[in-house]
């Protein structure tokens, strides 16, 4: 029976691709449930729930080859029904769409009573490929529903996915949304033209995209979770899946996606923030120290880029040190004077970003009491989350993951970070652990992912004119951040452009805190180079101490030689015509005892200017 299935599909895809077809959409689904799909863009075909056969008509080209055993899924209280040992139901709701119900045939004496309701469709307006899905169980315990996109070949397309700074991927794992999994989207690119698949999800529900690869076949499973606790689930239904074919390279469906998350997720107007942000063209790391103050580093950096558009970032401005008693943000005022780093940071102009935690506490601090009880945890096993939580290492170094649906840690945190921005009126902060999001249970009614929107929206509120940056970036974070880090890639992966293109209009991505310096540790730096191109990185440069400017730290310089150029900058050209000359020295002189041009921060125009401009004379 399923070989003389095969046969006939096979014929009508020959008939579909070499005849003119009248109907533009046709579904079709035989008494077994397998489903026929065909619009003027492509022919699908699913087998026992799995959608196993994909050819794009505007190119002719077909993504899929071979067979496979596996399989579409609910998962319940850690037991799976799978689609492959039953018979569906089958109900026609309208022309284009089907819904096929399956009931567990494992739970004995079927009190559970176990159904998946699988609904395949097509939009009439945009031809898109709808799958959804619901589960039901009589006593609870649902955890998850699972579809696939099986047989895909290597030979034909790249998978291509917004995860963790933009990826093709290649190696078998799992991609968690929203996470590292940055937005709701797949991209299958072939030579000419594509399939893509998205969800129309805008509530961000926790889903998971596994990816498994055979020699050159690979297959992908798309599981959307229910939320926690589990036990409680007894019925859960699914946002929809949308897959489409297209012409072109892959940024035709990006694009389409980019326009879609722009007014469904409605991200923060940014236009409403500070037009610095997209000044800036450097990012200095500067962990400095008195003896660098001393030498007037940023003086001596103050030559080498344009401070106006250069942002610092500063992470050891804490009393407590950059990782260690969160959430004290009280400023060091013993080794390290911060309130003279930052006055001569804005004496000669730079922007300044310091360094937070978005959801530690460290569990030596006597606030950890208080917000224990809402500590993230691992789904299904409940272990806590922090960092350096082993019993080996003492307190003073662990923290604590704490969820942002609490309204009193929110409360906390903003208080906190307010206090040193009503004393500094600090540019920006750096949130560290700001994407992580667990699936955790709701906060009165808040789930971690809305409570994490919340936090960054009362932050800005607080301190109008604040500028938030993170660490990594998905949907939920991009709402409200304007700056976010990228980390470096596995030496077996390969960086695309697919998530600059997504989030670039919103979020400008630099360098990770971990990013060494280029004359100090040039292979690594050489590393991370690498991917920062295809993905746009604003130049990063760590500054270890003021030795690090010296004039034979050469990987440095002709870092900031790029930067100059992206500045569109020289310093002493006070007339912006590109080069120094005795225009500018005029300008200066006539200008000596007022406030500008004033090229040493000192705030009045005098000899030493003079001096300055002389000795940049090109």
């Amino acid at each position: 029976m399923r070989n003389l299935w095969n046969k006939c599909v096979y014929i009508l895809i020959l008939q579909f691709v070499l005849v003119p077809v009248v109907l533009s959409n046709t579904l079709m689904v035989d008494e077994a449930g397998n489903v026929l799909a065909e619009t003027d863009r492509y022919v699908a075909r699913f087998e026992k729930g799995v959608l196993m056969h994909f050819h794009n008509k505007l190119t002719n080209e077909t993504y899929t080859q071979g067979e496979s055993e596996t399989f579409t899924r609910l998962m319940v209280s850690g037991r799976r029904l799978t689609l492959h040992e039953l018979t569906p139901e089958i109900k026609k709701i309208s022309p284009l769409e089907y819904e096929l119900i399956y009931q567990d045939t494992w739970s004995v004496p079927h009190s559970n009573e176990v159904m998946l309701h699988l609904f395949i469709g097509i939009d009439a307006e945009t031809g898109e490929l709808l799958i959804r899905q619901k589960g039901t169980s009589k006593t609870g315990g649902i955890v998850s529903m699972t579809w696939e996109f099986a047989n895909l070949s290597h030979v034909v397309v790249d998978f291509i996915l917004p995860y963790d700074g933009g990826q093709i991927i290649t190696q078998s794992d799992g991609y968690h949304y929203p996470g590292s999994w940055e937005a709701q989207l797949a991209i299958l690119q072939g030579q000419r033209g594509g399939v893509s698949v998205r969800s129309d999800d805008t509530q961000f529900r926790f889903k998971s995209l596994e990816y498994f690869r055979d020699n050159d076949s690979f297959a992908l499973d798309f599981i959307s979770y229910t939320l926690e606790p589990f036990e409680s689930q007894k019925q859960f239904t699914t946002a929809t899946w949308r897959l489409n074919a297209y012409q072109g390279d892959w940024q035709v469906p990006a694009l389409a996606y980019k326009q879609w998350m722009h007014e469904a997720l409605k991200p923060a107007d940014r236009a409403q923030m500070p037009a610095w942000v997209n000044d800036i063209e450097a990012v200095i790391l500067c962990p400095f120290y008195p003896v660098d103050m001393e030498a007037d580093i940023l003086g001596k950096l103050s030559q080498l880029v344009d401070p106006e558009k250069t942002l610092l970032y500063t992470t050891d401005w804490r009393e407590s040190g950059w990782a260690l008693n969160f959430p004290d943000y009280t400023p060091v005022t013993s080794f390290a004077n911060f309130e003279f780093f930052f006055t001569e940071a804005k004496r000669y102009g730079f922007k300044v970003m310091l360094h937070a935690n978005m959801v530690a506490v460290a569990l030596s601090n006597p606030l950890y009491a208080e917000f224990e009880k809402y500590q993230m945890y691992k789904p299904l096993s409940g272990q806590k989350m922090g960092q350096r939580l082993s019993e080996a290492n003492p307190l003073s170094v662990q923290y604590a993951w704490i969820n942002p649906a609490s309204r009193s840690f929110r409360e906390m945190l903003v208080e906190q970070l307010k206090g040193v921005w009503d004393t500094y009126k600090v540019d920006a902060f750096h949130l560290d652990i700001s994407t992580v999001i667990e699936n955790n249970a709701p906060i009165d009614g808040l789930t971690i992912s809305e409570g994490n929107i919340l936090l960054h929206q009362e932050l800005r509120e607080a301190m109008p004119g604040i500028v938030l940056g993170g660490e990594h970036l998905h949907e939920v974070t991009f709402l409200h951040e304007s700056f976010a880090q990228r980390g470096e890639l596995p030496p077996t992966e390969q960086a695309h452009p697919i998530s600059s293109f997504l989030f670039s209009s919103y979020v400008r991505p630099y360098g990770h805190l971990g990013i060494p310096n280029p004359d100090r540790y040039p292979e690594i730096f050489k590393d991370f180079l690498e991917e920062y191109e295809v993905w746009n990185v604003i130049p990063t440069l760590r500054l270890n101490g003021v030795s690090d400017l010296d004039p034979d730290r050469v990987e440095t310089h002709r870092l900031l030689e790029l930067v100059r150029e992206r500045q569109n900058w020289r310093f002493g050209d006070v007339n912006s015509d590109g080069v120094v000359n005795i225009q500018d020295l005029v300008i200066v002189a006539n200008a000596l005892g007022k406030a500008e041009p004033d090229l040493n921060g000192d705030g009045v125009v005098n000899i030493q200017d003079l001096v300055l401009v002389a000795n940049a004379f090109e």
